[in-house]
């Protein structure tokens, strides 16, 4: 049996996660898609012109309805890659699409997780204008959020908060699938972009709201505004606001964290290799 040792490098994951950006952003351009690096990604591409040393994901946004048609229409010119979302994926753990190295799968230690190394392809969606609306538009996608992980937990952490309470919910979560909380996400992320489209100018990653609270809302401009940045080997776009979205972001984003707040996701390693602790 293979050891430890065989899961993938850092470095090696964001070899593969490169090659990804690189077909998807080729797409992209050709297709004329008003794209933008998000999160860390963003991060990365102002503070290190390339991925966080330790960052093992990468996020890309799309306005809404670029995103549907994206959805549709994105063949990977590369084989070695497949893109997954609700549509076209059985069983698909997430509201969102990623496109994913069929070479590879992840690891996870906390929870189910079912595509190797990826790129995260998220929808910008109007959220409601007043903040009173904000938050409690937050609190309805942050419900589903929790009962879709709970359903794909395979170990509950002691130092996470209540846990002792996690085995209760769990067992309330999974009255439904994990695809059926992650569906009731992309449909409520749908109603409420449908809703507030054309009455508000704060736009949001609404299905990643229940991991980043509200701190992604931001006037449309921000997202619309781009400009090229450097990362790795090509050229990319960021948020052309990118010091107000960073700091929004994470506030002092020049300064590197801790050394143990610098965490992975997930671990990968080559399908066919079997791995072990």
């Amino acid at each position: 049996m293979a050891q430890q040792q065989n899961y993938l490098t850092v470095p090696a994951v964001q070899k593969i996660m490169l090659a990804i950006l690189k077909d998807v952003v080729t797409y992209f351009d050709t297709h004329d898609y008003h794209y933008v690096l998000t999160g860390g990604s963003a991060l990365g591409a102002v503070r290190h012109q390339g991925f966080i040393p330790w960052d093992d994901d990468a996020d890309v946004a799309l306005p809404r309805h670029e995103y549907e048609r994206f959805i549709r229409e994105y063949k990977p010119n590369n084989s070695q890659f497949e893109l997954l979302t609700p549509l076209n994926t059985t069983n698909w753990l997430y509201g969102y699409a990623r496109i994913s190295d069929t070479y590879t799968q992840a690891d996870g230690k906390w929870a189910t997780v079912n595509n190797g190394v990826y790129v995260d392809i998220f929808p910008i969606d109007a959220v409601p204008p007043t903040k009173f609306g904000q938050k409690k538009a937050y609190y309805h996608m942050k419900y589903l959020d929790v009962m879709r992980n709970s359903t794909r937990r395979l170990a509950i952490s002691h130092q996470e908060p209540a846990w002792w309470l996690k085995p209760l919910l769990i067992k309330y979560a999974k009255r439904h699938t994990t695809t059926w909380w992650a569906n009731k996400m992309d449909r409520l992320a749908q109603k409420t972009n449908q809703r507030y489209q054309d009455h508000s100018d704060i736009y949001s990653l609404y299905i990643v709201q229940g991991l980043n609270n509200t701190k992604e809302n931001f006037h449309l401009a921000v997202y619309q505004q781009r400009q090229r940045a450097k990362f790795e080997d090509i050229n990319i776009y960021i948020p052309a606001a990118s010091q107000h979205y960073l700091t929004q972001m994470y506030g002092d984003w020049h300064a590197l964290p801790s050394k143990s707040k610098r965490k992975t996701h997930a671990r990968f390693y080559y399908k066919g290799v079997e791995v072990h602790d």
